[in-house]
C-alpha cells in the first residue's frame, strides 16, 4: 500500500480493535457500552473467552496487513477474502447495535475491511498478469 495516510488509519483502527477486546477480555468498564449490544454490566466467562478468540483473529489480521505492506506474500491466499466477508459482517453487527457507543465501531471496522478489499483485489490483479504474462513455451526461437 502506497498510501501512508491510509495505512495508518488502518494500524489505528487495529489499535482501536484490540484496545477494546482487550477491554472486553479484562472486563474493563470502559468497554461495557461499547461492545455486545451495550447489554452487560460484568461481561460473563463465555463472551470473554470469545473475545480472546476475537483478539487473536486481530492479532492475526495485523500481521497479514503487515506482510502485504512490505510486500511480502500472504498465505494462504483465501485468507484475505475470509477476512472481507468477516469485516462485511462486522460492520453489519455494529451497525445494528443497540448501543450508539458501539454502532461507532463501524468506522474502525470499515478501514480495515476497505484494507483488504483492497489487498484482495491487488491479487487478483497481479494473478491476472501473472497469467498473461506466463511463457508459454511457443516463442522459442
Amino acid at each position: 500500500m502506497r498510501n501512508k495516510t491510509f495505512v495508518t488509519a488502518v494500524f489505528a483502527s487495529f489499535a482501536w480493535n484490540l484496545y477494546l477486546v482487550g477491554g472486553v477480555m479484562l472486563g474493563a468498564s470502559y468497554a461495557l457500552d461499547r461492545a455486545a449490544g451495550g447489554q452487560f454490566e460484568v461481561f460473563p466467562t463465555y463472551l470473554r473467552v470469545i473475545y480472546v478468540l476475537n483478539f487473536a483473529l486481530i492479532v492475526y489480521q495485523i500481521v497479514i496487513f503487515t506482510r502485504f505492506t512490505y510486500g511480502l506474500a500472504i498465505k494462504p491466499k483465501w485468507i484475505v477474502k475470509a477476512f472481507v466477508i468477516l469485516g462485511v459482517l462486522g460492520i453489519l453487527a455494529n451497525a445494528a447495535s443497540r448501543s450508539a457507543n458501539e454502532r461507532w465501531n463501524v468506522i474502525p471496522a470499515f478501514v480495515i475491511t476497505a484494507a483488504f478489499y483492497g489487498i484482495l483485489k491487488s491479487q487478483a490483479k497481479n494473478t491476472r498478469v501473472a497469467k498473461v504474462s506466463k511463457p508459454t513455451g511457443h516463442d522459442k526461437l
